[in-house]
């Protein structure tokens, strides 16, 4: 599996590239009233109305944690379920239920990389700084660890999703 890395604070994280439709900038977004604390705002990308998810806070880091907003960031947009039916039928029936455009916003982009299946390890029970739950595994690279995230629990969709 190809994996997409990014770092969120000194966490090395990654998300199944095949599920990633593009990486951009910080652009300003359109706060939504009432929304969750997680969700930072609305993006126009090329007349996309996309929902942009704070992963900081959406894994329940304190704000001493996460520091001030930072004004430059990235932005991990996700292929919808659609998009990844025409690439691959059985991740989009497993672990992409959402279907609407939506992104991440993270930290630093780092690179991409190759992972083979059976080095991916349950997360250790004595991870902090992010919930279990968000972790679809982990794998050890360079004396760090690459946490793996499930998207679709990540944005709250574990329900539709299964493993």
């Amino acid at each position: 599996m190809l994996v997409s890395t990014f770092t969120l604070g000194e966490l090395y994280l990654g998300i199944n590239i095949r599920l990633v439709r593009e990486i951009n900038r910080s652009m300003e977004c359109t706060p939504v009233p009432g929304s969750p604390n997680y969700i930072r705002g609305m993006l126009n990308i090329r007349g996309r109305v996309i929902t942009l998810f704070d992963l900081k806070t959406r894994l329940g880091w304190s704000r001493q944690e996460s520091g001030e907003p930072k004004t430059k960031h990235y932005n991990v947009i996700m292929k919808t379920r659609d998009e990844v039916l025409k690439i691959d039928q059985e991740l989009a029936l497993t672990k992409c239920p959402w279907e609407d455009p939506v992104g991440l916003a993270v930290d630093q982009l780092g690179d991409v990389r190759d992972i083979v299946d059976d080095n991916i390890l349950p997360p250790p029970a004595n991870l902090t700084g992010i919930s279990a739950d968000f972790i679809h595994g982990v794998v050890e690279f360079e004396r760090n660890l690459l946490i793996i995230l499930d998207v679709a629990t990540v944005l709250g969709l574990n329900s539709q999703a299964s493993s």
